[in-house]
């Protein structure tokens, strides 16, 4: 890893300025929740924020083409990172009159406006990643950048929390926009060695929009590996949307025989997913090189399957140990098939495919997070059977797709 970072420097450079704009996509995130959640209409308000960060995944597929017909991308890079540091400048400015329902809407609707422009910016970078890094060294880079994506939503979320503690919420608002005014500068320093790599991108010839995302997603339907990965993926991460809730009430109504705390417990759930999933990102470039991404994916389907006979015979263990492993063999996936997805596909489409990818891998677990709770108002017993229900699916499509 280190040896590619050193070969790659000037990716490793434009990676680690996209990365830090993601850490100010996360650190305002929490500072919004705890204002939230101090409300007398804390539900609502709760829901409006929370709204302000999912809602920006449906337009990203056409946040991305629009970044597809951009000629000057490194620009547009620039100029969005300065118009996201004055919108948390005026956020600073507004909570400073105190924390209110109508405050709490604004600051989301921002937000939200702040995450859309942070997609755009994804999808103007993605073809720099295809036109600096070689096609074999593709699953490395994908790799570095989905564990080092992982560990900054840790920190950041970790910092924003430390943040709240030592400081008023305008500060932390202050450091979000200093964060994007740092991201443009370090973008203004970079676009010198990008000038040449941004000349060599070729533009779509097609302009007419709608047109362009249909044909966006008919390309990744057509293509049966990737569209099998791509829903695998989809529906694994799905999983955890809906393990969560189910774990949270099986550790209040079971008895599982452990003196730990049930904060405890979750933290933990939480805890073995993401790390599994960051050990998974880390060795996935050299670990069961020869193994099909078909392969693991079905083996994380029929760790489902465990999953389900865990809670059904309630063991713990069973169930943390057969939710790491799928996530390990999520990790070890998805930076093969993004770096599948962004070899094979043209540079000129790159923005819209990637970024209609991820709408499909993060829409799913939201949408699981309310599902396998309505299954648990029949019976927490029929909520755990359609875990076993959930694997089989997957296993079917699985081999329907790849058929």
């Amino acid at each position: 890893m280190f040896q590619f970072i050193r070969k790659n420097s000037l990716f490793t450079q434009l990676a680690s300025i996209n990365l830090f704009s993601k850490t100010g996509d996360r650190l305002f995130y929490t500072a919004m929740l705890t204002i939230a959640s101090t409300l007398p209409e804390a539900n609502l308000a709760v829901m409006i924020v929370s709204a302000s960060e999912t809602l920006p995944i449906l337009f990203s597929f056409l946040l991305g083409s629009l970044a597809d017909q951009k000629a000057n991308k490194l620009k547009g890079l620039i100029k969005t990172s300065f118009f996201r540091m004055i919108l948390y400048l005026f956020i600073a400015w507004m909570v400073s009159y105190g924390a209110t329902l109508p405050l709490v809407l604004s600051m989301a609707v921002l937000n939200f406006i702040s995450d859309i422009s942070g997609n755009y910016s994804s999808a103007l970078v993605t073809p720099f990643t295809k036109m600096i890094v070689h096609a074999e060294d593709m699953e490395k880079a994908q790799g570095i950048i989905s564990v080092t994506t992982q560990l900054i939503n840790v920190i950041a979320t970790f910092a924003g929390s430390i943040l709240l503690s030592l400081f008023f919420i305008e500060t932390v608002a202050y450091v979000n926009a200093g964060i994007f005014f740092m991201v443009a500068i370090s973008y203004i320093f970079i676009s010198a060695k990008l000038k040449m790599t941004e000349k060599n991108i070729p533009m779509d010839k097609q302009q007419k929009l709608v047109p362009i995302i249909k044909d966006n997603f008919k390309k990744l339907f057509q293509h049966k590996e990737i569209f099998n990965d791509l829903c695998q993926l989809s529906l694994l991460n799905g999983l955890f949307g809906g393990l969560t809730p189910i774990f949270v009430m099986f550790i209040q109504t079971e008895e599982v025989g452990t003196f730990f705390t049930r904060p405890f417990l979750i933290s933990l759930l939480s805890g073995s997913i993401t790390i599994s999933m960051i050990i998974g990102n880390s060795i996935s470039s050299n670990f069961l090189k020869n193994v099909t991404t078909t392969i693991l994916n079905r083996s994380a389907n029929l760790l489902i399957v465990l999953i389900a006979i865990g809670f059904l015979l309630r063991q713990l263990t069973f169930i943390l140990i057969s939710a790491s492993f799928i996530a390990l063999l999520l990790g070890i996936v998805s930076p093969r098939f993004t770096a599948k997805v962004i070899n094979y596909y043209p540079t000129e489409r790159l923005g819209g495919i990637i970024t209609t990818v991820n709408s499909c891998l993060t829409l799913t677990p939201p949408l699981t997070s309310l599902l396998f709770p309505m299954f648990a108002n029949i019976s927490l017993n029929f909520a755990y059977l359609s875990f076993i229900l959930y694997g089989l699916l997957l296993i079917v499509l699985n081999f329907f797709i790849t058929k």
